[in-house]
This record gives structure tokens, sequence and C-alpha cells, in this order.
């Protein structure tokens, strides 16, 4: 049997096996202290229906030369308070409930531990403090809406409450504000993609980014049409709702991918540079 099952967040910490350059596991990230002007972006990615793999793939690809420490979670349960209070930009996409795989440090795994659950309580207290009392970003995107037991973050990303979304088919995105340094002069454009619905909340203050409409012919004629991202300030943070992502897809799209580039800038409130994309691709990243 592995002995996985016997270990705990104390014998991580004592023991600092796995690191947190290459994946955000707890030990490394605190046994280097975090360098004057160190940018730090921690990313939790995908479950069972939504590909971790290529979320951590484009994301790489897409931030990867602004020289920013780019940290990705193996496990929800190393989002811990201690790593947030480090953090200046959290990156996530992934609905309650349990991680798909439980995390072992083993290189060959015969069994796993149970997935730990994101949104704990503690993880929701923690990423609310830090947003709003020290000003990390945020980017939830495409399933992260789905947290409905965590009304603080419903709170923090300006939802009352989410709908389910229909199935993987063309999507078009448009009405892209030009108002917003986010998607000012970008694109629209049409790709596969799953929108959720969102019932926003009355007494919160947000700023719609863009939509998405998608028209089902079969069985009967019917046209849905939904915000598909928004941004908002709560305290000292931004938040970057990005309702979109579900599709491998969309992933290669020019707009989609400047989006991600713009959006990670402005939710750390720092100037956005050209991001450097040509004809749907990043040069020298793809």
């Amino acid at each position: 049997m592995s002995d996985a099952r016997k270990i705990t967040r104390r014998s991580v910490l004592k023991s600092g096996i796995v690191s947190l350059g290459t994946a955000a596991v707890l030990p490394k990230a605190h046994a280097v202290q975090k360098k004057p002007g160190e940018v730090r972006v921690l990313f939790l990615m995908g479950d069972i229906w939504h590909n971790s793999v290529r979320m951590e793939s484009h994301w790489r690809k897409v931030l990867g030369v602004t020289g920013w420490r780019l940290m990705f979670a193996q496990s929800s349960r190393f989002v811990t308070p201690e790593v947030l209070a480090d953090t200046d930009l959290f990156v996530f996409a992934r609905y309650a409930g349990g991680d798909s795989l439980g995390w072992s440090p083993d290189g060959i795994v015969e069994e796993r531990q149970e997935g730990y659950n994101f949104i704990s309580e503690e993880q929701e207290k923690a990423i609310w403090d830090n947003v709003v009392n020290r000003g990390m970003g945020i980017i939830p995107f495409h399933c992260s809406i789905w947290q409905t037991d965590s009304k603080k973050y419903e709170r923090l990303i300006a939802l009352k409450e989410p709908l389910m979304h229909g199935p993987l088919m063309e999507t078009t995105f448009y009405n892209l504000n030009q108002e917003h340094p986010i998607t000012k002069g970008v694109e629209m454009y049409v790709t596969i993609d799953e929108i959720f619905g969102a019932v926003m909340m009355d007494d919160v203050a947000y700023t719609p980014l863009m939509r998405a409409v998608q028209i089902h012919t079969q069985p009967d004629y019917l046209k849905f049409d939904h915000l598909a991202a928004w941004a908002r300030e709560e305290g000292k943070g931004r938040i970057v709702m990005l309702n979109c992502g579900a599709s491998h897809e969309c992933w290669w799209e020019k707009s989609f991918k400047e989006i991600m580039w713009r959006s990670a800038h402005w939710a750390m409130k720092k100037d956005i540079p050209v991001s450097g994309l040509v004809d749907g691709r990043f040069k020298d990243r793809e």
C-alpha cells in the first residue's frame, strides 16, 4: 500500500519533498522567500471535465515571457492561506467539490487518497481577505462560476446564481466592451465553447466585458445569449471572471489569448504592454 495515505500537511511542510517552482506544492513555496519586486501567479487548473494539461500549457505560453513566477498547484490542498498570502494573482478553473485525482508524491501511483475539496471555508476566507484587504487579483474562469456553497466568493464575482451550461457548440463572442482596457480593440470571435448562465447580484457593481450567443436548432430553435466575461473591484483587489474556456478550440483564438494577457495585467493593476500576438499566435511562444 502506498505511503501517500499517511501524508499530512504537517509532514509535507516538514519534509519539503516537492517543489512549487514546477508545481504549486507547499514546501518550496515558503522555503524560498519572495524577492522584492517578484510577481507570483498561482494556478489551479481543471478537473475531470476540463483539461488541465491544455489550460496549463496555454497559460504558460501566454504569460511565460513576463518574467513572473508561474506556479501550478497539483492539488487544491496546496492552495493554503500561507501560499495565497504571497500570491499576486490567483487564476483557477475548478467547480465545487473534490479534486478529480487525489495527490501523491509517488512517481508511480497504485492507490490514491481522496481528492481535496475546493473551495473550503479556509480557502474562501483567505481568497476574500487577500483580494479585499491586500489587493491580490483573481481570474476565475469557466467552471469556477459553479461554487454555490461559497457565498463570499460568489459576492467577489458579483454572482447571485449560476445556471448550468448547454452543450459544446459554435459560440459567437460579441459586444466586446470598447471602453475597458481588457477588451478595447479586441475583435469578436466565433469558436466552440459552452457558457454558463449568470444571474448577477443587484447590489454589486461590475463591468460587462463581452457576451456570447449560441443558437440551438435541434430539437427546437433556441437562442441563448449570456454574459461571457466581466470585471470588477472589491476593496483593494480586482476580479476578472472569464465565463468561457471549455473547449480545445477556444484556447487557440487570437482574441481569447489577448483577453488572457490583458486580464492578468489588469487584475494586478499593472500597465498592459503590447502582447506580441501575431496572426493568432504569440511569436516565439508556440
